[in-house]
């Protein structure tokens, strides 16, 4: 297979056509049966992984997804040799779809009618102009702004003209365009339902697109400790030099819980958790993972600047994908509604079901309902009682989980009583909190299923972090609730070969499968 072509109108871009193939095992992976990460997983298994394949990929399924999402499966089934993109977005809009102003035009007046004729134009759309078909939102009636306004349609490419490349800073191997739609295109499960679609899709898609992100983890951080494990400057490797070595720690410490994240949020996402973790994927960690994957590329000097280098090619390239189905400002937003419920849950959760849990779902992939979630059930995500839970870890770390509980609380209550809250500047702030709460609670159950002190450090770098969130809050808003103080990290032991201490310390994947308590038939 070839990975890229040389293309006489775009230079070298993705092999669209060989695209199909795995495109296929996709669609197949999610219809009739969901399994939405063995969806994307079949990227890792024919792309290694390489952003620009993944993404171009990734478009395309996520725009078929909207087919059974739509409850269109007779469609979804017929267009499964098909390339697809999404056609939401427009120049004037960004983020805003209420906005766009592309419109259908029913073919008749019989109110049943599916066929319409689209008009309008997309902007900064993946694979456009190579896609058999477009997934498109548009109004039927101008005048309307609100929820029901849009409407989505099945568009050929024969509809859709004027293709104009858009040049950008990442993922120069695929193919963005802003075009012109005019021309023939078929109702897409029920008037007025568009935004419904795409929010039944995202659900899903947040997870799809969060997992291409934490991928390039597995490949930049280890290339990372490969070079300063063989490079020799000054008669010595450089990751034996003490503050290169504490910054691949940090690093790889943060590589390995963000793995975790993603996974653990994969094995609790057939529940009411969906909509929850999905944001958090979405906006906290790819955040953290574009952070990371930059920070590495600053350890790794000159190297990561080579063309051919995935250290500064998948830390350049993360910079999109926060932006994929949603603006990362937006899933914080949507998450800032939760805190009150999210404080005061009081619903106990069992430590050793949900590690049990973990230690046995963990990198396991398996069919699921996701694509059916009832909003109604993934709006009010059964959170249960933090403290306690927390309490239950047994955490052997100077942590007052009652106090910062205690002080956010505080500052919540500041922030009400000044009228704050109700501004979206603070709106996003405590959507970071709830993020960041969320990450002390997920690093302690990192630790405790690991079942090993070297990873305690993963809990106080997240409860650090939480902390200058907190504090920055306090500090710009020039609030009274007192600052919070971050706490010391444990001392790392003595290490004989820091770069076999730092891979083993990454290995997550393969420490989880080698604790898996053996099922019948096994």
């Amino acid at each position: 297979m070839s990975e890229f072509v040389q293309d006489p109108q775009f230079g070298e871009i993705v092999d669209f056509e060989y695209l199909r193939i795995p495109l296929r095992e996709s669609y197949d992976a999610m219809h009739p049966d969901f399994n939405m990460m063995e969806a994307i997983n079949v990227g890792t298994r024919h792309f290694k992984d390489e952003p620009s394949q993944m993404i171009a990929g990734g478009a395309s399924m996520l725009a078929w997804m909207m087919l059974p999402a739509s409850d269109e499966p007779e469609l979804a089934q017929q267009l499964k040799d098909s390339i697809f993109t999404l056609g939401w977005t427009e120049e004037h809009t960004g983020s805003d779809l209420l906005s766009i102003k592309t419109q259908a035009t029913p073919m008749s007046d019989d109110p049943d009618e599916r066929e319409f004729h689209v008009k309008g134009g997309k902007w900064l759309i993946n694979n456009s102009y190579h896609a058999d078909y477009h997934m498109v939102l548009a109004k039927i009636d101008p005048t309307q702004n609100g929820p029901r306004s849009l409407s989505l349609f099945l568009v050929p490419r024969s509809s859709t003209k004027n293709w104009q490349r858009l040049e950008t800073h990442v993922l120069r191997k695929m193919v963005l365009t802003k075009f012109d739609i005019d021309g023939p295109g078929r109702l897409v499960g029920k008037r007025g339902y568009g935004l419904s679609i795409v929010q039944r899709m995202a659900s899903a898609a947040r997870f799809q697109c969060s997992y291409a992100g934490s991928r390039l983890l597995v490949h930049a951080i280890p290339a990372t400790i490969d070079h300063l494990s063989t490079k020799e400057i000054f008669e010595e490797r450089p990751i034996n030099f003490s503050n290169v070595f504490r910054q691949m720690y940090n690093l790889v410490m943060q590589s390995a819980f963000l793995t975790f994240v993603m996974h653990r949020a994969i094995v609790f996402s057939d529940s009411s958790f969906l909509q929850f973790h999905g944001t958090m994927l979405k906006s906290w960690l790819l955040l953290r993972v574009n952070e990371v994957l930059s920070q590495n590329w600053l350890v790794a000097g000159s190297k990561g600047f080579l063309r051919e280098s995935v250290i500064g090619g998948m830390a350049i390239d993360s910079f999109v994908l926060p932006v994929f189905d949603g603006h990362y400002t937006i899933n914080t937003l949507m998450t800032a509604k939760h805190m009150p419920r999210y404080l005061s849950a009081d619903q106990k959760a069992s430590v050793d079901e949900r590690i049990h849990k973990m230690r046995q779902k963990l990198f396991v992939f398996e069919p699921g309902n996701q694509i059916n979630a009832k909003s109604s059930e993934i709006r009010r995500p059964e959170f249960f009682d933090y403290e306690g839970y927390m309490t239950e870890l047994e955490m052997p770390l100077d942590i007052d989980v009652s106090g910062y509980l205690t002080s956010v609380r505080q500052l919540v209550d500041e922030l009400d009583e000044t009228g704050l809250s109700s501004e979206a500047e603070y709106k996003y702030k405590l959507g970071t909190l709830v993020h960041w709460l969320e990450s002390i609670l997920a690093a302690a159950e990192f630790w405790k299923t690991m079942g090993d002190d070297l990873y305690l450090n993963v809990i106080v770098q997240q409860y650090n972090a939480f902390v200058k969130a907190f504090n920055d809050i306090i500090s710009e808003g020039a609030l009274q609730t007192p600052f919070l103080t971050p706490i010391r990290q444990v001392p790392l032991p003595e290490v004989e070969n820091n770069e076999v201490f730092l891979r083993d310390l990454l290995d997550v994947e393969a420490k989880i499968r080698a604790m898996r308590v053996p099922t019948s038939g096994d």
